[in-house]
């Protein structure tokens, strides 16, 4: 007899459920993708900040696709988890954003 699952109606709620539960997760987790990006490259809070907001949305997606028996359930929000840690991580790690706004010749301070 195979396991029960959602059927497509069910998977695509929960799916939908899946990722505004791991965006609100980021939000209420990270600062503002402005402030990450305008201050300095490596801080280490917005990267302790990114490492705890990753493993709570992990654990609750991960919860979502063990109630639901659906493997598209954890598809969709471990692929969501990776967009937030992707764009939150090289907004950390990558270009200074205030070095490279100053340095724009259409750059105007006040």
């Amino acid at each position: 007899m195979p396991i029960p699952s959602l059927k497509p109606d069910g998977e695509l709620l929960v799916s939908a459920t899946a990722i505004a539960l791991v965006v609100a997760i980021f939000a209420n987790n990270m600062p503002p993708l402005a402030d990450v990006r305008a201050d300095a490259k490596g801080n280490v809070n917005t990267h302790k900040a990114l490492k705890m907001a990753g493993i709570t949305a992990t654990a609750a997606v991960g919860s979502l696709a063990l109630l639901g028996k659906s493997p598209t359930v954890a598809t969709v929000g471990f692929g969501t988890i990776l967009w937030e840690m992707w764009k939150n991580h090289f907004a950390n790690y990558g270009a200074d954003g205030t070095a490279d706004n100053a340095a724009s010749p259409t750059y105007t301070n006040g």
